[in-house]
């Protein structure tokens, strides 16, 4: 593993100071001077790789939704059959958030305010599970798997599936406490009816 630079290094210290942070005091208590006090840090320093807490936020939801969608891929790729990617794809994303949302209670009751934030670091990676889907999709259509579906429609498909799985993870994340409820919709959305 490359040595990271002494800007990537003061990044780093910095997002892991606010995620302690975050966890400690919840994010609308939070200060950009509680961050620089806990990376040990200067107020100027923070400002200097940051705007806002919401940006150092952003950074660090965007770090964990990638994670997420890196472990998911990682995950299908061990399965040949095209319906059952689909079904793992959609039943591990909505778990993998789900364990992040019970990891970071606080943060999770807080953000039910700042739904548009959310919205725009999950935009980030909808083209990249887009194009993942996609993939499922055309090997499934290829092979038969999937003949509800006509190839010109492959692509709204994709974008079908992951706005489903969207709405499930805001559901999630937003407004539902009931593992019942979400293994219901989860079941649904990966098996049909």
């Amino acid at each position: 593993m490359p040595e990271l630079s002494k800007d990537e290094t003061v990044k780093a210290e910095i997002l892991q100071a606010a995620e302690n942070v975050f966890q400690k005091w919840g994010f609308n208590k939070t200060t950009m001077e509680d961050i620089a006090h806990e990376a040990g840090k200067g107020k100027s320093t923070i400002y200097y790789y940051y705007k806002s807490k919401e940006e150092i936020f952003e950074v660090l939801a965007a770090k964990e939704l990638n994670a997420i969608f890196e472990r998911t891929k990682a995950a299908i790729d061990k399965i040949d059959s095209s319906k059952e990617k689909l079904k793992k794809y959609v039943t591990i994303s909505i778990n993998e958030l789900k364990k992040t949302a019970s990891i970071h209670p606080v943060v999770k009751g807080e953000m039910k305010g700042h739904k548009e934030l959310i919205d725009k670091i999950r935009r980030q990676l909808d083209m990249r599970e887009e194009s993942t889907v996609l993939k499922i999709l055309k090997r499934g259509f290829e092979l038969g798997e999937f003949r509800s579906l006509r190839k010109s429609e492959l692509g709204k498909a994709a974008s079908v599936v992951v706005g489903i799985v969207r709405g499930l993870e805001l559901y999630l994340f937003l407004e539902i406490d009931d593992d019942e409820k979400l293994d219901i919709a989860t079941r649904l959305m990966a098996e049909g009816l």
